[in-house]
Order: structure tokens, then C-alpha cells, then sequence
């Protein structure tokens, strides 16, 4: 969980669909009251891709604030109200009904647009665990990208991957997208995809700082191609 003096952090992000990169576009944080900022400088390069600023929060420049999580991100989570929530909840890991922590477990996605929520790493964290699907699997060894996608379901796995396998790690610089961008490789070296984009940025640093960072197996998800293998991540500054 992100959290600096007392306030938990999400970050919101945007996806081309065309070009499936991400954006950082903005930011929410609690502490007492909730408050959501735009990062002007992803904002300006994400209009490049279509971006536009969301209909509740049109000036970029201003920082929104309220006593109450913001409607326009409550509206995208399941109503408390709904018979089967706390089916949801454990889904989750939640023993109650707290929309911010719902946003941060679920990302909040709807199939109507192309925005997520993440619990970014921040570089005050002495150690931050964090899961996610990796990025680009379609593309590398692990899944046939030669072959058509039926129901967005990978139909030819190349790489046999085990739950809580151990994967590689490894920097590659001159990635002409990103210069931050971290392969994550199965045990025999097979290139499997990439850390996403809103994480390499904290991972690349703790790789080229030696921190003990670790990476591995959750879950396989062959029904989605765009979103198959779940993994786990650990960044332990105190690991050389």
C-alpha cells in the first residue's frame, strides 16, 4: 500500500487503445479528505494520444478536494447496497465496505472506458509488494502472436510457467519507449514480457540501486490475452 505521512496514494492511468501505451494521468490521495490532481506534464502527453481531461475534473491545473470520495470514481465500483457484496468483498480480501481500498484492489475498470487505478510505489517505502498482470505477453515468447486471438483467449501458450515460479529480472535501457523498461524473463531465460510502464520507472531503480528485488508467479489466466499472467512483486531496500 502506498502511504507518505499519513496519506494513501492511487495513481489513475489512461490507455490508448490504439497504441495500448499507459499514462500516468493524475493522482488520488486520502488523508482525512480525499483529494485528485492531474500530473500536467503525462497529461500533456497523453492529449497527444486523444486524452481529455475527465468531465468531472476539467482544469488541470487545479487540485479537487472534497470530504467524500469523488462520485465520478465512486460510480465505478460496486454499490454497497448490491445482495451478493460481500462475496465481493472476500473476492478482495475486504472485511467491509471501503470504497478507496475497493478502488485499489479492484483498479476500478469498466468496460465502457480505458482508465485504471494503480497503488504506485513510492521511493519513500522501505519495502513495497505489489501484483500485477504482466505487459506484452501477446508480443514475446510466452504466447504465439502469429496466431489469431479467439474470445481473447491465448490459444498457444509457449512457456509453461508453475504458480509462485520464480521469474527474471533484467534492465534494458535503449528501449526506444522507455528507458526505465524491466523484461521479466522465465527461469530459462525465455522472454516472457515487461514490467508495465507505471512500475518500471520504481523497479529500474531498485535494480540499478541493489536493492533485493524479487519477482514471481501468482496466477495464469489463459481466457485473457491481454491480461494472463498475474504476478507478485517485492522491492526490499534493506536486501543487497
Amino acid at each position: 500500500m502506498a502511504r507518505y505521512s499519513g496519506r494513501d496514494y492511487l495513481y489513475v492511468i489512461w490507455k490508448d487503445l490504439n497504441t495500448r501505451s499507459r499514462f500516468v494521468v493524475g493522482e488520488l490521495s486520502k488523508n482525512g479528505e480525499y483529494e485528485f490532481k492531474y500530473f500536467n506534464e503525462n497529461v500533456e502527453n497523453a492529449k497527444l494520444h486523444g486524452f481529455t481531461p475527465f468531465v468531472a475534473f476539467p482544469d488541470v491545473m487545479k487540485i479537487y478536494k472534497s470530504p467524500e470520495l469523488f462520485h465520478a470514481f465512486t460510480s465505478r465500483l460496486p454499490d454497497k447496497r448490491r445482495k451478493n457484496i460481500s462475496e465481493i468483498l472476500e473476492k478482495y480480501g475486504l472485511e467491509y465496505y471501503d470504497a478507496f481500498e475497493l478502488l485499489r484492489k479492484s483498479s476500478g475498470k469498466l468496460p465502457t472506458d480505458t482508465i485504471e487505478f494503480i497503488d504506485p510505489i513510492l521511493d519513500t517505502e522501505e519495502k513495497a509488494v505489489r501484483e500485477f498482470f504482466i505487459a506484452g505477453t501477446r508480443y514475446w515468447d510466452f504466447c504465439s502472436g502469429d496466431q489469431p486471438i479467439i474470445n481473447n483467449s491465448c490459444n498457444k501458450i509457449n512457456i509453461d510457467l508453475r504458480q509462485n515460479e520464480a521469474l527474471l529480472l533484467e534492465l534494458e535501457p535503449y528501449n526506444k519507449f522507455d528507458n526505465n523498461a524491466v523484461k521479466i524473463l522465465s527461469k530459462d531465460g525465455a522472454h516472457i514480457g515487461y514490467v508495465p510502464v507505471y512500475y518500471s520507472e520504481p523497479v529500474a531503480t531498485a535494480m540499478r540501486s541493489k536493492y533485493g528485488v524479487v519477482c514471481w508467479v501468482k496466477e495464469i489466466r489463459a481466457n485473457n490475452c491481454q491480461e494472463c499472467v498475474l504476478v507478485k512483486l517485492e522491492i526490499n531496500k534493506k536486501s543487497y
